[in-house]
């Protein structure tokens, strides 16, 4: 018979905290257990308890602080510590940006790879910027009310909140309405989550329900909606199902106002988080690609067009391509939208194996790409066999950023002319990352 294991005392104590890991947790050892220590920061002295539970295994929170950080910040959220949404809102924005900078070099430095030039962190609004979301929903007949927001850290609850200071304003001000909305349908109890979505002037509720919706419910939902001014979507089933409950006609778009640009998007479409840093993105990818009336510029994962449509205003010719048949029609719709002619796009499968790339031939001469977390590393021989000479690679995975980058420098020959950090994501672990590479005009090296 095993012998069972020790249990752990949840007495406060003592830790020193040495550093942070890639998830913004302070690291810290008591006696012989390394811990993992939430809101605690390098170089201070704090009272840590442990965390119980198989998902708080090795994992500690910080009850008082003994000898603060000059980083350290006051939380503004009432609900910091527990709920799920942040991590770093006890940490200066000066001090997230320098980290997210730092830990991108590391890791390109890991792979062998230095940038010639690390280019200032893009960043914009800190707050209320997250455009998009998924809250979780649950009744809890004991609180008397139906909880909306995001998981708790340890993922099993759903953060009680009434406010939220990441997401965008308008859904953050209708948290208490949407709370008490739901507690007033048939089918509280069969709403596990609520998917937001906002654009420039309006926002939107995905709901999903596992049962079907009431006539009395849906009269409820289309009363809110005119209440509200938010688009309500109603999701029986998977993504497909997704139909428009109220009002008539709705339609989420936002804007890159300085090309004079105008981008229409389903609720379920991918978009950027960060509307303000999406605009900065878009401006500092033109001015590193630099097209060109002579450039036709292939653009991989390209969506809805949100870089294909700011290229085609300089470059000859745009292709765009993308995994996704709906996002390839929402894209050739986003060019006519916009008047734009030298745009088109293309379905295809990025990642399927094979001796010839997944795009045409057609004397590329620069490239944009913007992968999935996993990266492009299943392209990277088809970039380098092109001859195509500039690559951006806009990157939501700095460490697979690193590897593809270690794969382009060292193996075909590219130079790594800069990388930098963009704030995507403020209050979070998460970090975006742009690297320019070049090349000369030879053709993949033999």
């Amino acid at each position: 018979m095993g012998r069972s294991r020790k249990q752990l005392s949840t007495e406060p104590f003592e830790l020193e905290i040495s550093a942070l890991d890639a998830k913004g947790m302070g690291l810290a050892v008591n006696g012989d257990r390394e811990l993992r220590v939430f809101d605690a920061l390098p170089g201070e002295k704090i009272i840590a308890r442990n965390l119980l539970g198989r998902s708080m295994r090795g994992r500690a929170e910080t009850v008082d602080v003994l000898r603060a950080s000059r980083d350290r910040v006051e939380a503004r959220c009432p609900v910091f510590g527990y709920c799920g949404g942040c991590s770093l809102q006890h940490m200066s924005m000066a001090a997230q940006l320098a980290r997210k900078q730092s830990a991108l070099l590391q890791t390109l430095h890991a792979n062998n790879v230095r940038p010639a030039e690390v280019y200032a962190p893009l960043d914009a609004t800190h707050w209320n910027y997250r455009r998009k979301a998924r809250l979780s929903v649950r009744d809890v007949p004991a609180k008397q009310r139906v909880l909306i927001g995001f998981r708790e850290r340890n993922a099993r609850y759903v953060a009680d909140m009434n406010e939220c200071h990441i997401l965008h304003p308008a859904i953050a001000d209708a948290l208490p309405g949407m709370s008490a909305l739901l507690g007033t349908l048939d089918a509280r109890a069969a709403i596990p989550q609520i998917e937001v979505a906002c654009g420039d002037e309006r926002c939107a509720l995905i709901i999903r329900h596992l049962e079907p919706m009431s006539t009395a419910d849906a009269g409820r939902l289309r009363l809110f909606a005119r209440e509200t001014g938010l688009g309500i979507y109603l999701q029986p089933a998977g993504p497909e199902s997704v139909e428009l409950l109220s009002p008539e006609g709705f339609q989420l778009e936002y804007a890159l106002p300085s090309l004079g640009l105008r981008f229409r998007f389903g609720p379920l479409d991918f978009v950027q988080v960060n509307g303000a840093l999406n605009r900065q993105m878009v401006t500092r990818a033109l001015e590193l690609l630099e097209p060109r009336t002579e450039d036709h510029v292939l653009d991989l994962f390209c969506g809805l067009g949100n870089f294909t449509l700011p290229l085609a205003q300089a470059a000859g010719q745009v292709t765009g391509l993308e995994g996704s048949a709906e996002m390839v029609e929402r894209a050739r719709a986003n060019a006519r939208l916009n008047g734009l002619s030298n745009a088109g796009f293309q379905v295809a499968d990025l990642y399927a194996p094979g001796d010839a790339p997944p795009w045409p031939a057609a004397g590329y001469t620069k490239i944009l790409l913007d992968p999935p977390r996993s990266g492009a590393q299943e392209m990277l021989p088809w970039i380098a066999a092109s001859g195509m000479t500039r690559v951006l690679y806009i990157s939501c995975n700095p460490e697979t950023l690193a590897r593809d980058a270690g794969i382009l420098v060292n193996r075909h020959g590219f130079r790594l002319l800069g990388a930098g950090v963009m704030n995507m994501f403020p209050h979070t672990h998460h970090s975006e990352a742009i690297a320019l590479f070049e090349r000369d005009a030879v053709g993949a090296p033999s």
